[in-house]
């Protein structure tokens, strides 16, 4: 999908384009998912959600959206927003977590509010 533009911009969309590309390139790790390593033994208390009960579990959901989130931090949670102000309702955020917030759900700040 292709966006039309709208207006006049003042650089070449396809230049900057390619500086990312170029730059994103020098990043990719050839060992790609493989660099990842499973969090076990001393470290495996890292996966566990600290802010629910022990044994804390959700029922399964089966259905049919025409939109679903991956992710119910703050990107998750705008994108239901503006898809919503769309008028695209049928759609379903689904969090790993006990809860919503993402960053600010696994990172508490007592008195923070927000850093975004």
């Amino acid at each position: 999908m292709t966006a039309a533009v709208s207006q006049k911009v003042s650089f070449d969309p396809e230049q900057l384009r390619e500086k990312y590309r170029q730059e994103r390139d020098k990043r990719i790790r050839a060992d790609g998912n493989d660099q990842y390593i499973e969090v076990k033994g001393d470290f495996s208390h890292y996966i566990d959600d600290p802010y629910v009960e022990p044994g804390f579990e959700r029922e399964a959901i089966t259905a049919e959206v025409e939109v679903l989130i991956i992710g119910g931090g703050f990107g998750g949670m705008l994108a239901a927003a503006r898809l919503r102000d769309t008028g695209i309702n049928d759609l379903m955020i689904v969090e790993k977590g006990g809860g919503f917030g993402g960053t600010w759900y696994w990172n508490r700040y007592p008195g923070a509010s927000c850093d975004i």
